[in-house]
């Protein structure tokens, strides 16, 4: 079991005293409810669609199975997204967050908590942590930019979208769209926290502007200003699907339903609430 020690540990933990979302813990699958997260992906359709489908209603109020996936996937991302962008954006650090690499915490069968089954980590050669045995040095920006899109895309997201859709079945389109989301959530809550705001729209552009990435123009991120504020927001180019839900009667703010007029009104609204 890693200690606080660890390098990505302790990275992970401070970028959770700016934000608890950034944190991930690290599993142990000897301790009693941790199971191995390809346990559920590998495991038969039936498995994995009662899950969804319970979590999407008791999350969603929702029967119908593209909504109820939507809420599970949003789920499943924000748990190693936020910190997996967090560490890349703040470090130049990005954790092996592959679905090998996953473990799922469950209490009562729903799932409370994602962790790393190891803490490993990819770096730059001037990382202080670069000659740890986790570590694996990588020569380039680019170089870690493309190890961020082979594990948390190609060996990861990619597979849980895969299955989704083969078992659920979900919307492959809302599913992806939900990856950039998450990205960019992680991101609009990183632009909050830093003093280098240029820094994290930089990586923005990384992001949605690769056409080889998942989440290619997925979404769109832009500073907005207001009453001597600024935030990042998001606009999205797909639906979540969270209007369909139980007494819900209305859009996200960022909803690709909602004009961009309207969209920067409720953007402002936030400024002025402190979000």
């Amino acid at each position: 079991m890693a200690t606080a020690e660890h390098p990505l540990v302790r990275s992970l933990q401070e970028a959770g005293e700016l934000d608890p979302y950034f944190n991930m813990p690290v599993s142990n699958v000897d301790e009693t409810g941790w199971s191995p997260a390809t346990a559920l992906f590998g495991a038969g359709d039936t498995s994995l669609r009662e899950l969804v489908m319970g979590y999407g209603y008791a999350r969603w109020g929702a029967t119908n199975n593209h909504v109820a996936a939507s809420a599970f996937i949003i789920a499943y991302l924000t748990r190693f997204i936020y910190p997996m962008v967090g560490q890349y954006v703040l470090r130049r650090r990005v954790p092996r967050v592959t679905l090998e690499n996953l473990a799922f915490h469950r209490t009562g069968g729903r799932i409370d908590a994602t962790g790393l089954m190891q803490p490993r980590f990819a770096v730059l050669p001037d990382d202080p942590a670069a000659g740890h045995p986790d570590a694996e040095v990588l020569d380039s920006e680019t170089d870690l930019y493309e190890r961020l899109k082979d594990w948390a895309f190609k060996s990861n997201v990619e597979i849980v979208i895969e299955a989704l859709r083969r078992s659920v079945p979900a919307s492959v389109k809302v599913s992806q769209n939900a990856v950039a989301a998450s990205c960019s959530q992680a991101l609009h809550r990183l632009y909050n926290h830093v003093e280098e705001k240029n820094l994290v729209v930089r990586d923005a552009e990384t992001f949605f502007e690769d056409p080889s990435s998942l989440i290619y123009r997925q979404v769109s991120m832009e500073v907005i200003e207001h009453e001597g504020k600024a935030g990042f927001f998001a606009r999205r180019a797909g639906c979540c699907l969270v209007w369909r839900t139980r007494g819900n009667n209305a859009y996200c703010s960022n909803c690709i339903l909602r004009p961009r007029e309207e969209q920067a009104r409720h953007f402002k609204e936030m400024l002025e609430r402190g979000r």
